[in-house]
């Protein structure tokens, strides 16, 4: 059940771990941002790799983000190890977590000569055996932030776009002020769309890659917070089921009939491309009256827009799971 007097409760607010984790990226953003990543860069300075290989945590969000723009083929790698064809000529970038499950992508790597490049949380066991790598050590783990830190190194290094972190971290910081606690229901985005998506199974678009991967990320979450169904996709699966649902029973009894109660509310996270297919989109969900919400950064770099239309979402789900009770 959800019980939307908790999103003012200043105690359950103010006990939200996850309230306050999101608050503090930008912090850990620039806490992480030191002077040691501009020797990592003169280190690498002057390489021209055959190729651009990430391994862990967002590597997929670093290979989007790099892809248009890497002079050399850039990848993203899920499996255990490295590929067959990964050597010499080739930069590595690991990103990862306290565990130690891409330690032998690690040692692989050193072991054929490739360019190793390391971000990990202090502490991590590849920090401590992969000492001949260049490495940045992290303050928490937050592949969020690790994975801003190694498109930072890419952008220094003419591998990837232009990245101006401290503006990232402003972003974030605005993201964590508008979305915060401190705002009530009446003027808080994120505890407002908390309410929209308390009875419904939410789809969720972005129509650009990385509105899309971001959509990934807060369904994520959204499962996450309640334990209940949260869909991210493309138009083509999100058509179907937009296009198959009957409208809700206002007058149904939730408590007779389990299923009165879900209805569709389409989530639409709009960076400024797509905006066409994001207009029909809505079009056809509001004519089968379906709820339509808006996630919206339309100006700045593609990775400004990203983190703040997932911070947004990531917000939202923290309230939703919040005040979603239990039984």
């Amino acid at each position: 059940m959800f019980d939307d007097s908790l999103l003012d409760d200043a105690e359950a607010l103010r006990g939200s771990d996850k309230l306050r984790h999101l608050a503090l990226t930008g912090a850990r953003l620039r806490r992480d941002h030191t002077d040691e990543m501009a020797s990592v860069v003169e280190g690498l300075s002057g390489v021209r790799p055959r190729s651009v290989l990430v391994t862990g945590a967002e590597a997929r969000l670093v290979r989007a983000v790099v892809e248009p723009f890497c002079p050399v083929p850039c990848v993203a790698w899920a499996m255990p190890g490295l590929p067959p064809w990964a050597g010499p000529l080739d930069l590595v970038i690991v990103l990862a977590g306290l565990d130690s499950r891409f330690l032998p992508a690690c040692l692989e790597a050193l072991k054929r000569g490739s360019l190793l490049f390391v971000v990990a949380p202090q502490g991590s066991p590849l920090l401590d055996e992969s000492t001949s790598a260049a490495m940045i050590p992290t303050q928490d783990d937050d592949p969020f932030v690790a994975a801003l830190l190694v498109l930072k190194v890419l952008d220094l290094l003419g591998l990837g776009p232009a990245l101006d972190l401290d503006e990232v971290a402003d972003a974030l910081d605005a993201a964590a002020e508008t979305c915060g606690p401190r705002y009530g229901l009446d003027s808080n985005p994120a505890k407002n769309l908390a309410c929209a998506l308390a009875d419904v199974v939410p789809l969720i678009w972005g129509g650009s890659v990385l509105a899309a991967r971001a959509s990934r990320r807060v369904a994520e979450a959204l499962r996450e917070a309640t334990a209940l169904p949260a869909l991210a996709a493309d138009d083509e699966a999100l058509l179907p089921l937009i296009l198959g649902s009957h409208p809700r029973d206002l007058f149904a009894d939730p408590f007779e009939d389990a299923s009165a109660s879900m209805g569709f509310c389409l989530l639409i996270l709009d960076d400024g491309e797509d905006a066409l297919q994001a207009v029909d989109l809505a079009q056809i969900a509001e004519a089968r009256n379906i709820r339509v919400e808006y996630i919206r950064s339309p100006q700045g770099n593609p990775v400004l827009r990203y983190a703040e239309l997932l911070y947004q979402g990531l917000f939202a789900a923290a309230y939703l799971g919040l005040a979603t009770v239990k039984e």
